[in-house]
């Protein structure tokens, strides 16, 4: 899975018994900040089958998945949107992530050496009810 060596992948094999697709989301945009680190904020309207309990007491229809590429090896941004559908490729090692996202709105591609799963929280987007 793409999460297998992720900082904080616990987060997903406890909140979601380790099921959190990671096609057909929306790349809601990246920040590069700190220590040379990318985080990308994504929404998909995926949910897991199990997913925490408390989140039943709120009205949701969507996560919002943030991933943070820490220590920026490389980065190549091209293109002029983001809030778009993609499947981002995302590949994480013991020695190095990946994530690539080509689209014809944007291209992404970003390596560094380590990735972190920074929150995954329910959301209710009004566009989706």
């Amino acid at each position: 899975m793409w999460f297998d060596n992720a900082i904080g992948k616990e987060k997903i094999n406890f909140m979601f018994d380790g099921e959190l697709s990671m096609e057909l989301v929306e790349f809601d945009g990246f920040t590069f900040e700190r220590f040379s680190d990318i985080s990308c904020r994504f929404f998909t309207r995926k949910i897991p089958s199990c997913y925490p309990k408390k989140w039943e007491e709120s009205e949701f229809n969507a996560l919002c998945i943030v991933l943070t590429f820490g220590d920026v090896v490389e980065l190549d941004v091209k293109g002029m949107k983001v809030g778009f559908v993609c499947s981002p490729v995302i590949i994480s090692t013991e020695n190095y992530s990946k994530i690539s996202i080509t689209d014809e709105k944007l291209n992404f591609h970003c390596q560094s050496n380590f990735l972190t799963i920074e929150d995954i929280t329910p959301y209710l987007d009004e566009r989706w009810d």
